[in-house]
């Protein structure tokens, strides 16, 4: 369209040009008489503005109205072209406006799902709350139950005690039979008049795991220690030996030989201490089941008083008991060639 409107422009050029250069209109001559002086020289006499020409070109008139046309033409179409690249801008804003928008609607998403993710948590920790709120109510109202019927037992206890003749109490031991340790087996020391626990099952775990991590099979035989645990050294040794499997293939059976537990200077408690809330001897203690677990007690010749003591409150507590006698100045050695432990 631009291109036809410029043809149009070329060839209105061309037409002006034309008029331009066109001969001038003829004038008419008039007579002289003697009477009537000579008069100026009459006007030329133009054809009217909109009288067509005989040869068929546009009149002045007509090429005035043309070239105003082109004239407003080329306007509109600046104009045009103005409004054209304004348009463009607001596309460029509006595509931007809604790319904005798009991001806020992403982040109004995602925050609308962290909202409800919080609501959640709220309403479970409410949930959590009550529950624990209850649960609280129902073991204070144990409590006081409990609390009631001690004071009853109590008032009970007192009355029986006023009302029974006092005797003479006599304390029995239980006579020894003995038979082989079978089952669990805690190990307690007692050295200097002081109770100690000693951690065989531990290190037993972690020789295990030793075992498994060994890779140096040049020597036959190997010594290493762990620790300090509960108060110990558990210094041990073991060997190497070549097995023949079934298949042929030589392997390495690696043996436990011996280990010795080194203890503290400091190690144990005294048996007032070990009777306390939260002692070490009681956490131990509590290690082992009554029904299948022995409690061995290696006794050294300074604590055979603490022996009766500790003794009688295994057998009242219904644990099964073992005592080997330990010479002085020998720390306690296990081996698969040493001897069982024995209870009664």
């Amino acid at each position: 369209m631009v291109g036809i409107m410029i043809i149009l422009v070329m060839v209105a050029g061309v037409r002006v040009g034309s008029v331009a250069d066109s001969p001038p209109v003829e004038t008419l001559p008039v007579p002289e008489t003697e009477s009537v002086p000579p008069e100026p020289a009459a006007r030329p006499l133009m054809a009217a503005a909109d009288e067509p020409r005989g040869d068929g070109e546009p009149t002045a008139a007509e090429k005035t109205r043309y070239v105003a046309s082109i004239k407003e033409f080329v306007r509109l179409r600046d104009e045009g072209q103005k409004l054209k690249t304004e348009v463009d801008q607001l596309n460029a804003e509006m595509l931007n406006v809604k790319n904005e928008a798009a991001g806020a609607q992403a982040e109004y998403l995602g925050l609308t799902g962290e909202i409800a993710a919080a609501e959640a948590a709220i309403e479970r920790a409410g949930r959590e709350k009550s529950a624990a709120e209850q649960a609280r109510l129902k073991w204070e109202s144990e409590l006081r139950r409990l609390e009631s019927e001690t004071e009853r037992l109590q008032g009970e206890a007192d009355r029986l005690a006023r009302t029974r003749p006092k005797a003479k109490v006599l304390e029995n031991m239980p006579t020894p039979l003995t038979k082989k340790v079978e089952g669990s087996e805690g190990v307690f020391a007692l050295r200097g008049g002081k109770i100690s626990h000693v951690p065989i099952g531990y290190f037993a775990e972690r020789v295990r795991g030793y075992f498994r991590t060994l890779h140096d099979f040049g020597k036959g035989t190997f010594e290493d220690q762990m620790g300090p645990y509960d108060g110990y050294l558990f210094r041990f040794r073991g060997s190497l030996h070549k097995v023949r499997a079934q298949d042929g293939r030589t392997m390495m059976n690696i043996v436990f030989d011996e280990g010795e537990f080194i203890p503290s200077a400091e190690i144990g408690e005294t048996w007032d201490e070990a009777l306390g809330e939260g002692s070490l001897f009681r956490q131990k203690l509590g290690l082992y089941l009554r029904p299948t677990s022995v409690i061995t007690l290696s006794v050294y010749p300074d604590s055979f008083g603490l022996l009766r003591d500790v003794k009688k409150f295994l057998l009242e507590n219904d644990y099964t008991i073992a005592i080997r006698p330990m010479p002085s100045g020998k720390n306690i050695v296990i081996s698969p060639n040493g001897t069982e432990s024995t209870t009664y």
